[in-house]
């Protein structure tokens, strides 16, 4: 009777090794399965399924979700990879579990498969993966996870349903701005010339602006066509993301909105891998390594370089200024009666409250701000192609 050599998984995704007897090779390969047939599972790299449907951050949260769910439910860890692929849509997704349970199979932990697939899973997700396959909680660290960047996704989602106002009224401006540039800044230039008439500097400075405009719009829409290419865009936006979080610290109301959002995202992140049992140096590592539209890395390593040094981790949090004394205070609290991870979450709750209402008085203010400002730059080129008329209608009365 054929054997081989296997190592499995529990339900909590720790190894365990053993030996496999069957009647023939197929069923050897496949436990459980009566008169199964050999079933190849190809490894994938992380560029695998590059041309196939695009796997975002829900599929991510999903799987998370689901995986934490099956294994929950006491059922091994390749037996759940084996459900979720029959179940995930054709593509790369199907192929990422199909490749997981391939590594997994051949003796890799489960953390270790996910590496390969770097675009997906984080650095902070992959640790937290590894850290519940040592405690052997690998079912609650999924869930956590899940819980994490499902609220991630919803605070993002919750911004941009308050920018689609916003960005309405900026794509409109620019349709009208293209409008007067292209045609009717020149048609103005043209009557202009054919009259004469002495133009003030800033009509001058109007017209060409128009003229460098219509002279650069190949490179312009060349421009827009690359931004609007996936690897180009992720590039730009990782290439912009400081100078963007440091505009918006400087703009009225976006200071504390921002402050409030990344405080929110430290707390949540930090409750979340304490409660998985890891420890607060390593907990402040993962947290500096997630990703996201506004980065906090440098503020966690100020505070991880103080621990270092000897410091309190709420004294270190102090030492930054960046974290509210609120905050502050409640982790303090935590820290000293040895449940910072409760004290963590509690603090997460109350800043997502102070996030929801900054996120409402901003909005309230750039609403008006931007309709204000649009308007006034659309006056400012109206008054610019009108000046010449009255110029010309003082020397028809003199």
């Amino acid at each position: 009777m054929p054997t081989s050599e296997r190592v499995g998984h529990d339900t909590h995704g720790a190894p365990v090794p053993g030996r496999i007897e069957a009647a023939h090779e197929g069923a050897r390969e496949h436990p459980g399965r009566p008169d199964a047939t050999p079933r190849v599972r190809k490894g994938l790299s992380s560029k695998a399924g590059a041309g196939k449907r695009v796997v975002g951050p829900a599929d991510v949260v999903t799987l998370t979700y689901d995986l934490s769910m099956l294994l929950g439910a006491g059922i091994p860890l390749m037996q759940a990879l084996d459900a979720l692929e029959e179940q995930a849509p054709v593509g790369r997704l199907r192929e990422v579990v199909r490749g997981a349970a391939r590594e997994i199979s051949e003796g890799r932990k489960f953390s270790e498969a996910l590496a390969r697939h770097p675009d997906l899973f984080s650095p902070a997700y992959r640790g937290i993966v590894s850290n519940g396959e040592l405690t052997g909680r690998l079912d609650q660290a999924l869930d956590r996870l899940a819980s994490f960047l499902q609220r991630d996704l919803d605070v993002r989602q919750k911004i941009r349903d308050m920018l689609i106002y916003p960005g309405l009224v900026l794509v409109m401006a620019g349709v009208v701005l293209t409008i007067f540039l292209m045609f009717i800044i020149p048609a103005f230039d043209r009557i202009y010339r054919t009259a004469g008439a002495s133009l003030p500097l800033l009509t001058r400075i109007l017209v060409a602006w128009s003229r460098v405009f219509r002279a650069g719009l190949p490179f312009l829409a060349a421009a827009v066509a690359a931004v609007a290419v996936r690897p180009v865009r992720q590039r730009l936006g990782a290439v912009l993301a400081d100078p963007v979080q440091s505009a918006l610290l400087r703009l009225p109301h976006a200071d504390a909105l921002t402050r409030t959002i990344l405080q929110s995202r430290f707390a949540h992140s930090m409750a979340m891998m304490l409660q998985s049992g890891v420890p607060v140096l390593t907990a402040l590592e993962v947290t500096g390594q997630m990703g996201g539209p506004l980065q906090f890395g440098p503020v966690v390593a100020a505070v991880r370089r103080s621990i270092n040094n000897g410091r309190r981790f709420t004294d270190a949090m102090r030492e930054t200024r960046w974290f509210s004394p609120m905050f502050v205070r409640i982790a303090s609290i935590g820290e000293e009666t040895g449940r910072l991870d409760a004290m963590m979450a509690r603090a997460a709750v109350i800043l997502d409250r102070d996030m929801d209402r900054r996120l409402r008085r901003f909005m309230t203010f750039l609403e008006p701000a931007l309709t204000l400002l649009v308007g006034a730059f659309v006056g400012l080129i109206l008054l610019a192609l009108y000046m010449p008329i009255f110029g010309l209608s003082k020397a028809l009365v003199h």
